[in-house]
């Protein structure tokens, strides 16, 4: 059950990712940022109860990096969209 939890909410970042880059949304963006967050906070340690403990230690490296994108692409729409409000 904690699995399915854990890869829904991986889904749900990359979802948001690739619709905050289809739609251009910074909300997007940053609702996937926190998705990533999440799941690199809890990759370290999954214990299902009664059972025994697991890690996925190559997660931290995805979920980095999907991090690191996120906050690129949040900065690049950020200022993009400061660009644009001058217009007239």
């Amino acid at each position: 059950m904690l699995e399915s939890i854990f890869i829904i909410v991986m889904l749900m970042g990359f979802v948001l990712f690739l619709i905050s880059v289809q739609e251009k949304n910074i909300i997007f963006c940053l609702a996937s940022l926190l998705m990533w967050i999440i799941v690199l906070a809890t990759h370290m340690y999954i214990e299902v109860p009664g059972d025994t403990y697991y890690a996925e230690y190559a997660l931290f490296g995805v979920a980095l990096a999907f991090i690191v994108i996120n906050i690129i692409w949040a900065i690049l729409m950020y200022m993009d969209q400061d660009r644009m409000s001058w217009l007239p």
